[in-house]
């Protein structure tokens, strides 16, 4: 990808990861409300949202994971091109494409059914793609905060966030502890949360700059 020619206008791709987190926490909330009593978002894991024998499982495959997942993958190329062009700035964001590109299959790959369903084994090719793509979008999700952090220290005009980038992962395991005690799907969802928030900090940040005038920096990461 040519660094002159931009792929996304910073400012337009900062706006995409704003909204990111509302219609991740808009799907999964709505989503959780429209299941039967019998489910129950503490014990029952986020992908049973969008499960073939899920109730309106459009507000998670569409909206929750489809539309997220574009988002942050809009996100990763304003900042592809945002960035200096060295190696930690584009493994970052190379590993946020494939975290918002996981997410968006989320919403394809299905399983077959949810936990409270009686003699249900997710045996089909596409719920055992959902656990491979799973897999996948998990190391990139805690893997890519990482990564960002060292690039964004070495950037004054990103200096300001590194911190906050390095911990975004260890306060996505602290928080997904204590909520644990309640159950997985509980600590599931608070931890995703976490990790949006920090999505919204990262886009917050590029906005800040595209729309102050500072010049995108243009030189590799020293």
């Amino acid at each position: 990808m040519d660094c002159d020619t931009p792929a996304m206008s910073p400012r337009l791709a900062a706006i995409l990861g704003l909204a990111a987190p509302v219609t991740f926490v808009t799907g999964i909330v709505l989503g959780d409300l429209a299941q039967p009593d019998a489910f129950s978002p503490a014990n029952d894991d986020i992908s049973d949202l969008g499960a073939l024998t899920a109730s309106s499982p459009w507000l998670y495959n569409q909206v929750a994971a489809n539309l997220s997942g574009l988002l942050v993958v809009g996100l990763g190329l304003g900042l592809w091109s945002a960035l200096p062009s060295g190696l930690l700035s584009r493994l970052g964001v190379v590993g946020l494409v494939v975290a918002g590109i996981g997410l968006l299959l989320d919403g394809f790959v299905r399983l077959d059914c949810q936990g409270i369903d009686a003699r249900c084994d997710n045996t089909s090719w596409h719920s055992s793609a959902h656990r491979i793509e799973s897999g996948v979008t998990a190391a990139a999700l805690f893997v890519t905060p990482f990564v960002l952090a060292f690039a964004f220290r070495r950037l004054p005009e990103w200096r300001s966030i590194w911190l906050p980038t390095l911990f975004a992962t260890p306060a996505l395991v602290a928080v997904s502890i204590p909520f644990g005690a309640l159950g997985a799907g509980a600590s599931t969802r608070a931890g995703s949360v976490v990790w949006f928030c920090w999505i919204a900090v990262v886009a917050f940040h590029l906005l800040r700059i595209s729309s102050g005038g500072a010049p995108v920096p243009a030189a590799r990461e020293s």
